[in-house]
């Protein structure tokens, strides 16, 4: 375990990346000063009561050399010093260790590789086991161009990729082979030396092309890739199609939700309907008419969205094309004033599941939400599941709730209304003496979006949002049992805020539940947690004690040394669900994601392929982040507005390390795959700055 605190001595050092990414997309992480990067022992890596160093801060070599790795300890008065593990042990070919002493260590490269590999080095204290530090140490040999992403261009629309290649030695030579077809019209091959160039301009003629780049380094090794790329018209929006979205967020001074289905022609006209909830009204079923879509660089721009009762706008940026070149999704994130700002999603709408009658089947959901009164700082979540028949009529169903009054297994009875053509219904659910009234979008035949609809009245209802999804027992009849938290792991999010009038306010919560034992009924946990004053790394649960009903409700029990939690879930399908933290004075509430498993049992922490970022569930105003384009390579995140390094646990797919986004200051962050398509990034708060959580996706 680690506890970082306000003001405290944590801190991440630099990964030196000149062969890996453009300076302009490489931070130097100095969390604690920014001369700890400087001189021929600078410090490397993602620290804690460790710190490590290498020789001009070197991070990367060339195959067959070697690199000593030197450690010094925070308070080792006995000189102890560490002990030293490395990945390569676990991952063949990627580096050997030898000379190891108690404060340093050399490591060997590989006789030869292609492309880039790397071998992660952790050193861990003798006298204290919560002090520690890794670097990632990346081996480079023969260059292999990197496969590249691009986004649909359009004309007279401003356009950049970057190409990369893996490997190599520098100076790098960047031309078009000789057998190339040409760039398209208005754009350029940037001149480079490094490992990294672009493509760029102002496309000036549609059309699809193809063209071989290759690169050519300080050895006469060289790199190529045949590219295609087409470009659109101006006016070709690059979201076409059918959408549902659903916003959260802050608009005139308190909370707001938005959610709709929205059509998008290749003029980039929009239609649709909303429903629209702020602390002065709720606009249910409304309808959407000459709404637009504009493209303003890449892979970006803004969707307006007109309807009576008024204009709203997003910036958005879409995610990667997929096989076929269709974009599926996008993030989303209100163009507002003052302090009017929120944050949220966009995927493309299977119609083919939007059915005639009522949803049938069995159901769970999760709702996140903020209470009705003054100062708009009381959050609570609810979770649960119900059936439904071919009319609508709910049976079987139960909820859990930590607002108050509180509801723990309550029975819930209600209605769903039939889908509309464009897969919008109502929901009316009934728990006591308590009626929600929801709408509900569909998504796919896996999801539905979801959003209380309540009227306006005074006080005003709650704002509330979340997810509606078929459950899938782990069962052949559907139904549940312990096994169902025992088939994968699974990656556990939590949102809540106090408003105890003094900020920072939100505690968010994100960790990894595995080693599931069904018969014992028990599973490991680690926790990293983003509290308003002190916020813990890498808190280890082991043996904790589970229990899942046939309906799929569970209760899960998480207790260390001075620390106990208690959940409620409702699992959609195994290791998935929704999640709540009964008694919780923040209003703790979530869900589960089931974690894919690598086919090598070893989570990388290099993924394929751009993904895009965004704040989910935003619990303030601010910070709230719209990150285009981000990457993953060798623990680096980067992006031209987003920035981090992170020590990777091969046998978890959890990083720990530190980021920076634009405008706002440097902060510990717990990265988590959740597959390679998807990862789940934690800042965790400071003094000054409240802790978010936000979804990086690729599809």
């Amino acid at each position: 375990m680690s506890v970082i605190r306000r003001g405290s001595p944590w801190c991440a050092g630099a990964v030196a990346s000149r062969l890996l990414w453009p300076l302009s997309l490489v931070l130097a992480l100095a969390a604690c000063s920014s001369a700890t990067n400087r001189g021929v022992t600078g410090s490397v890596g993602v620290s804690t009561g460790v710190v490590l160093s290498t020789p001009g801060s070197v991070t990367q070599i060339q195959v067959g050399t070697t690199i000593v790795v030197s450690a010094s300890v925070t308070a080792d008065v006995n000189n102890a010093g560490v002990t030293w593990i490395c990945t390569c042990s676990t991952s063949p070919g990627t580096g050997t260790l030898s000379d190891i002493t108690a404060t340093t260590v050399t490591f060997n490269a590989p006789a030869s590789v292609n492309g880039a590999v790397d071998a992660i080095i952790t050193a861990t204290s003798v006298v204290n086991s919560a002090a520690a530090a890794s670097v990632t140490l990346v081996s480079l040999g023969s260059p292999v161009m990197n496969t590249v992403q691009l986004f649909p261009a359009n004309v007279n629309v401003p356009y950049a990729a970057t190409i990369t290649v893996s490997g190599g030695e520098e100076d790098f030579t960047w031309a078009t082979a000789p057998d190339s077809g040409p760039l398209p019209p208005g754009i350029i091959l940037n001149g480079s030396t490094t490992a990294v160039t672009s493509i760029s301009g102002t496309p000036t003629a549609t059309g699809s092309y193809s063209f071989t780049l290759q690169a050519t380094d300080a050895l006469s090794r060289v790199a190529t890739q045949t590219i295609s790329m087409v470009v659109n018209a101006e006016d070709t929006c690059l979201l076409i199609g059918r959408f549902s979205f659903i916003v959260t967020g802050f608009r005139g001074g308190g909370p707001a939700t938005h959610a709709g289905s929205i059509s998008i022609d290749e003029f980039g006209n929009i239609t649709g309907e909303q429903d629209y909830k702020d602390g002065h009204r709720t606009t249910a079923h409304e309808a959407l008419t000459s709404g637009t879509c504009i493209n303003r660089q890449t892979n970006s721009g803004q969707v307006t969205l007109n309807a009576p009762s008024g204009t709203t706008l997003y910036n958005f940026s879409v995610t990667p094309p997929d096989s076929t070149g269709s974009i599926n999704s996008a993030r989303l994130q209100l163009i507002g004033s003052g302090s009017d700002s929120a944050s949220g999603q966009l995927a493309r709408q299977d119609a083919s599941a939007i059915p005639t009658a009522p949803p049938a089947g069995n159901f769970a959901f999760g709702l996140l939400t903020v209470a009705n009164q003054e100062p708009y700082t009381v959050h609570t979540g609810s979770a649960g599941r119900f059936s439904s028949d071919g009319s609508g009529t709910i049976s079987a169903g139960l909820v859990d709730s930590n607002a108050s009054p509180a509801l723990t297994a309550a029975p819930l009875s209600g209605t769903l209304s039939a889908p509309d053509s464009l897969g919008r219904g109502t929901a009316n659910f009934t728990a006591g003496a308590h009626t929600s009234n929801l709408v509900y979008y569909i998504v796919n035949a896996a999801k539905m979006y979801l959003m209380d609809i309540g009227a306006f009245v005074n006080p005003p209802t709650p704002r509330s949002t979340g997810f509606l999804t078929p459950q899938a027992g782990n069962l052949a009849d559907g139904t549940f049992d312990n096994g169902a938290l025992a088939v994968s792991p699974s990656i556990l999010s939590l949102w809540g805020a106090v408003g105890n009038g003094v900020d920072p306010i939100t505690e968010m919560s994100l960790g990894r539940l595995y080693n599931g034992n069904a018969a014992a009924g028990s599973l490991d946990a680690v926790l990293d947690i983003s509290d308003r004053d002190v916020d813990s790394a890498g808190l280890a649960y082991t043996t904790q004690p589970y229990t899942v009903a046939s309906s799929g409700r569970g209760t899960l029990t998480l207790t260390t040394v001075g620390l106990s939690r208690s959940f409620v879930f409702y699992l959609d399908g195994t290791s998935s669900g929704y999640v709540i933290e009964p008694g919780s004075d923040a209003g703790n509430a979530g869900m589960l994601e089931a974690q894919y498993t690598p086919s090598t049992g070893i989570y990388t922490d290099t993924l394929q392929g751009f993904f895009v970022g965004g704040t989910q569930y935003a619990q303030v105003p601010g910070p709230i982040v719209l990150t285009p384009s981000l990457l993953l390579s060798f623990g680096v995140l980067s992006s031209n507005f987003t920035n981090g390094q992170f020590a990777f646990d091969p046998t978890s797919g959890r990083g720990f390390g530190s980021i920076t986004a634009t405008g706002v200051p440097t902060s510990a962050a717990v990265l988590y795959q959740v597959t390679p398509l998807k990862m789940d990034l934690m800042n965790f708060g400071t003094i000054t700055t409240d802790g978010t959580i936000s979804w990086l996706i690729q599809n």
